[in-house]
């Protein structure tokens, strides 16, 4: 049976971001304590597939076209090429770092790493694949959790020891928690590592943003769908406020946004066939975001739960997910709730 307390844990304070190097900075945090430079190292693993996969993409098409159909991932998606490579690519410098195992959205079940390893490390090596080609950003998002229990990845959210993210846009950022707030880093090409640029700490209250895909807007559930309908309404509508749209087609690029500039984001189930619990992945996608943003002082839930009660029904599983400044997404809980309250009667 699973312990309600993962065996590998940290212990202590975790040190507020600074300037410097990410580096640095995980060494300082890690010091002599064996849990934390395992942790550490994984991290540090991640950057450098990250940093290497970001060269990749900088090159677009001049050594030959990224996006070319490779295959299909567990879902029948077609594959690129670059969802391929990225995928063995951080496969095989997890396993250097001594990741016991790796659960990877372009591998049907999880991948073995190394044996002995105490670590597990969810990830989606390029978030937004279909943007390859147009300009548009990318992502990697990862989660760390302990490598024990039957299934390390099968387990409530709040097990994640740390989570992060990498954005390959016109810069090259990062944010990271290992459990007490969000350290945001940009890529220094010229340095050829992340700096410390600061910290996301802003999420909780209200904001005036919104990040969805409008055109669902008509196959929403009728509680969701009046919920966008009175945001459109602007300051004179029930949120008596007005929003602006957001929407990049890549969810890493809309977490870092948010990070930067609050906001709410949503990707709900939908009447379309496939999509009756959104089209995002439970483990890699929607468990990390969870946790980074309750870093930062912000709310993520399957609409009305806190995403990181949930337990996981299967390693490819996809979730509701709605995340960003708490204020907001208490409001979409209470028009859900209140929806239901209704449809009872």
């Amino acid at each position: 049976m699973q312990s309600e307390q993962p065996a590998f844990q940290i212990e202590g304070d975790v040190m507020p971001p600074k300037a410097g190097t990410v580096d640095a900075y995980l060494a300082d945090w890690a010091g002599q304590d064996g849990a934390r430079r395992e942790v550490a190292d994984v991290i540090l693993a991640l950057l450098e597939a990250s940093r290497r996969l970001a060269g990749r993409l900088a090159e677009g098409a001049l050594p030959g076209d990224p996006g070319l159909p490779a295959g299909a991932n567990t879902d029948g998606d077609t594959q690129k090429r670059i969802d391929v490579a990225s995928h063995d690519l951080f496969v095989e410098l997890l396993t250097e770092a001594g990741v016991a195992i790796i659960l990877s959205e372009e591998a049907a079940a999880p991948v073995p790493g190394k044996a002995g390893g105490r670590l597990a490390v969810a990830v989606d090596p390029l978030d937004g694949s279909s943007n390859v080609g147009t300009g548009a950003p990318l992502g990697t998002i990862f989660s760390i959790l302990p490598a024990d229990g039957p299934d390390p990845f099968l387990v409530p959210g709040r097990r994640q020891i740390a989570a992060g993210y990498v954005s390959y846009g016109h810069t090259v950022d990062l944010g990271f928690s290992v459990g007490h707030g969000v350290v945001l880093a940009t890529f220094s090409p010229s340095q050829q590592r992340f700096l410390i640029t600061g910290s996301a700490t802003s999420l909780a209250g209200d904001a005036k943003e919104l990040a969805f895909n409008a055109s669902v807007t008509p196959h929403l559930q009728p509680a969701m769908r009046r919920f966008v309908e009175d945001c459109w309404a602007g300051k004179t509508g029930p949120r008596g406020k007005s929003y602006n749209m957001r929407w990049l087609g890549a969810l890493v690029g809309d977490l870092h946004r948010i990070l930067k500039r609050k906001g709410l984001f949503f990707y709900v189930g939908d009447a379309r066939p496939g999509y009756a619990k959104g089209r995002l992945r439970h483990v890699y996608e929607c468990n990390p975001i969870a946790f980074l943003v309750e870093q930062a002082g912000g709310k993520a839930t399957d609409g009305v739960t806190p995403l990181l009660d949930l337990v996981p029904t299967g390693h490819h599983a996809r979730v509701p997910l709605v995340f960003g400044a708490a204020e907001e997404v208490d409001a979409v809980a209470d028009y859900l709730q209140t929806g239901t309250a209704q449809a009872a009667e």
